[in-house]
Parts: structure tokens; C-alpha cells; sequence
């Protein structure tokens, strides 16, 4: 599938992003464990705190350029990548974990479902 960004250039934009963060002297609840791509979304997987699931949160690629938190166009790959930070910071702090609606694979591991500014997944 096409997207607006190829997928692997939104994989390591994102995965940049998290490495260049100073999780030591970030206030959250979460530390981000991977990020992969399927056939249609982004995903981030993490750790919270207090918790021993694997969560994971899901990212429309086919949204892109539209920021998955502001609903406005990115002007590039590192702005989209940013509002994919700004979701997981403000959404997980928030106990997304304990509110959100969830699917739980057979390995266990979490998808927690979370509303963007336009209501869509």
C-alpha cells in the first residue's frame, strides 16, 4: 500500500524521535519498547508503569500527512512524528490504559484504542 511518507521512513522517524528523549528526566508512566508497521498503521508498544502487559497503540498511516493529534497537515515526517509523541504523552498520562477500550491478542499483548481530534481510529 502507498502511503503520503513510505512506512519505514515513518518507522524510523518515530523510533528517532523516542531515542533522542531523555526518559530519565521525562515525567510519564510509560517507556516505549518498539515500533513497527503492518499493512495499514504504525505501531508504538510499551511498557506502563505498574503494569506487566505489553501495551500497544495503533497509528492510521493512511491519515498521513494529517497529525494524529492536531488533525492538521504536517509539514513533514518529524512534525507527524511528533504529534505521535504528543498523543502517547498526553493519552497515556492520563491512565489511557485503564479507560480505553482494548483488545487483547493471544499473546497477551494489549491494544488500547484511542479517539484522534476527528473521532476516527
Amino acid at each position: 500500500m502507498d502511503f503520503f511518507w513510505p512506512a519505514d521512513d515513518v518507522t524510523a522517524a518515530v523510533r528517532s524521535r523516542f531515542d533522542r528523549t531523555n526518559w530519565q528526566a521525562r515525567v510519564v508512566a510509560y517507556r516505549p519498547v518498539e515500533v513497527t508497521t503492518d499493512e495499514s498503521d504504525l505501531v508504538v508498544r510499551f511498557r506502563y508503569e505498574g503494569h506487566s502487559e505489553l501495551f500497544a497503540v495503533r497509528f492510521s498511516l493512511a491519515r498521513m500527512p494529517e497529525g494524529p493529534q492536531t488533525g492538521e497537515v504536517c509539514e513533514s515526517l518529524d512534525d507527524w512524528a511528533q504529534e505521535v509523541d504528543w498523543v502517547l504523552d498526553e493519552e497515556l498520562n492520563t491512565r489511557m490504559v485503564d479507560t480505553a477500550e482494548r483488545t487483547v491478542a493471544d499473546d497477551g499483548e494489549v491494544t488500547l484504542r484511542w479517539r484522534n481530534p476527528a473521532g476516527a481510529r
